[in-house]
């Protein structure tokens, strides 16, 4: 069943006629919630809005990291969700795992219109380029506070993050960003019989290197130790308001009889699988040479099932851990100096008949996968703009960011630290049973040349996000999904 066959009332876009529609929205307190995970149940009635959101506050630990302390620039409260589940009765219906990460990936194709003027406020972001004030023809943050030289900034008081949890911003988040489920279809709660709800497991700062960044990125010079970097989330600032739908009796009727019929309501739509692998360190480059090359195959599995996307995120390490970027915490995403090379195989097939390589097709491919032209500079996607070709390992010798400050940190720091990665397997645009690429026995294949210079030499994790399909199927108000 396609999309424009379900019930208007389940589709996310506008009705095809007229009609009169009720909205109820509650405030809904978590049945748990601790630093580790919350809990949500859903009252059972009406349609549940893919608008509806979840409030939320972060702050730091200790009093001394009082108003030194900024949200990821690209992820914003984002950052504050390890991992969500979307559950009916014991039935998990979708999940959505490293949740920062592929919001960061998927952030990236919004207007600056939408990042500057709504999500700005709503998730504490500050990921918008402008022109500098010194008219140099770099770029420079916006939505920051400059001081009288124009060259230093700090967070704006209105998303300042503060110790206390009563006078603070409180941030929200959608459901349909938290749920790729969610950006199709609306469930029909009054329809079912088993209660529908939401598990949120939360990401984790503690003091320290190690997790700087996780959560909250920290002014310059604030050093870890003593409990000052650490995070914790506001409790009494958690919150579900739920939006609930209710149309005309005869439209909620229809609904029903089509719950109520042999077959049943089949809704198709999309989930998640997340792969973690690592990239090792090589050995430098032989005598002579200032590049060597690094060969990767990497297996994700995928078989049996309908694959519509796969984007990747590849995080740098040193020593075997994960370094917060100054800006974007742990959730940039670097590119080499020397452009690396890629291919898929699925089905015993390769998707290109040679290996991309130029950056540019490597971001054409990416936005494929969402149908719009990923929104960032260049400069900030890509090294290639910024390195001299001339020189056999390509080094940075070019500025396109400003090295303007923003809390102490350069602004620079983020260049070529949005290079993420995706292939579109789709056969159509369509949320249809069968528009993605089925998948037979053998697994599907990211092949990888890499090459690696004295600046690009660390171990990396590479983390694979697969969107695939399932179906849902509520049929006399009990619901089972597909594998």
């Amino acid at each position: 069943m396609s999309n424009s066959q379900l019930p208007d009332v389940l589709n996310v876009k506008p009705l095809n006629a007229i009609q009169t529609m009720n909205v109820e929205t509650n405030q809904l307190d978590p049945i748990v919630i601790t630093q580790n995970l919350c809990r949500f149940v859903l009252e059972r009635k009406g349609i549940l809005d893919v608008g509806s959101v979840i409030t939320m506050s972060v702050h730091p630990v200790d009093a001394t990291g009082d108003k030194k302390c900024f949200l990821p620039t690209k992820t914003g409260c984002h950052s504050l969700v390890k991992k969500a589940l979307l559950k009916v009765g014991t039935k998990v219906l979708a999940t959505s795992d490293m949740y920062g990460t592929h919001q960061t990936i998927r952030r990236a194709f919004k207007t600056n219109e939408e990042k500057s003027q709504k999500d700005f406020v709503k998730n504490g972001t500050h990921d918008v380029f402008e022109p500098d004030n010194a008219g140099t023809g770099k770029y420079q943050m916006k939505d920051v506070i400059y001081d009288a030289t124009g060259a230093a900034a700090t967070i704006d008081p209105s998303v300042q993050i503060t110790l206390s949890e009563t006078e603070c911003p409180v941030f929200s988040i959608r459901l349909s960003e938290l749920f790729p489920m969610m950006r199709n279809v609306q469930l029909p709660l009054y329809l079912m019989n088993e209660p529908v709800s939401i598990e949120i497991t939360w990401n984790a700062q503690r003091d320290g290197a190690a997790d700087l960044g996780k959560m909250l990125c920290f002014q310059s010079g604030f050093v870890s130790g003593g409990g000052k970097t650490g995070a914790k989330i506001g409790l009494d600032n958690v919150k579900f308001l739920a939006d609930y739908l209710t149309y005309e009796d005869e439209r909620m009727s229809q609904t029903a009889k089509l719950v109520n019929s042999a077959t049943g309501l089949v809704m198709p739509y999309e989930d998640m699988i997340v792969t973690n692998t690592n990239v090792p360190a090589v050995a430098p480059a032989p005598a002579g040479a200032a590049v060597s090359t690094q060969t990767i195959t990497r297996d994700l599995g995928l078989s049996g099932r309908n694959v519509r996307q796969i984007l990747l995120h590849d995080r740098p390490q040193i020593g075997g851990a994960v370094v917060a970027n100054e800006l974007m915490g742990q959730y940039n995403s670097a590119s080499f100096n020397v452009a690396s090379a890629y291919n898929w195989r699925v089905n015993d097939q390769t998707v290109y008949s040679r290996e991309v390589r130029l950056e540019a097709r490597k971001a054409n491919q990416l936005s494929h996968c969402f149908g719009t032209p990923i929104n960032c500079l260049a400069a900030e996607y890509s090294s290639d703009p910024l390195t001299n070709k001339q020189v056999a390992n390509h080094p940075i010798t070019n500025d396109v960011i400003s090295d303007s400050t923003f809390e102490g940190h350069t602004m620079d720091s983020i260049s070529a630290q949005m290079h993420f990665e995706g292939v579109d397997l789709s056969t159509s645009p369509l949320n249809i049973p069968n528009s993605g690429l089925r998948v037979g026995q053998k697994p599907v294949e990211h092949l990888r040349t890499i090459y690696r210079t004295a600046e690009n030499n660390s171990p990396r994790v590479s983390t694979y996000f697969s969107t695939v399909e399932r179906a849902f199927v509520l049929r006399n108000g009990l619901v089972s999904v597909s594998a």
